[in-house]
């Protein structure tokens, strides 16, 4: 083998999803105190970031590689727009269907997880494969 090929760097899209969701249930149930409207409203938050983003990971990292560069970008767009209307159509769902609501609980969890999501790739570090 030639020594100097780098090795495969992989994403630990796993390891992300699992802290995004350890943090929503600690944030759902610290919510809990407040009544649980407060909880569920909290953990439906959560939910309006997390599966979009997951939605967006998966579809725009299921190409890897140099030569798949052009597809991977595609996808970078595709992926973001329809993560921003998933994410419309969440709250739109969440507002319109959902009797009664805390909004504040809502908003605050989805805020510290749009913080946590920019924070979670400077915790966890990419592994190498070969």
């Amino acid at each position: 083998m030639n020594s100097s090929r780098k090795p495969i760097v992989r994403l630990p899209m796993a390891r992300w999803l699992a802290i995004m969701v350890g943090m929503l249930m600690i944030q759902s149930l610290l919510w809990l105190l407040c009544g649980w409207v407060a909880f569920y409203s909290a953990w439906l938050g959560g939910l309006i970031f997390v599966i979009p983003n997951a939605y967006f990971t998966h579809r725009v990292f299921k190409h890897q590689g140099a030569r798949l560069a052009p597809y991977m970008v595609n996808e970078l767009f595709k992926g973001e727009a329809i993560k921003f209307s998933l994410t419309a159509v969440m709250f739109a769902a969440v507002f319109l269907l959902i009797e009664p609501v805390h909004v504040l609980a809502l908003l605050f969890t989805f805020a510290v997880m749009v913080v946590t999501g920019a924070v979670v790739p400077w915790l966890v570090k990419p592994q190498q494969q070969r």
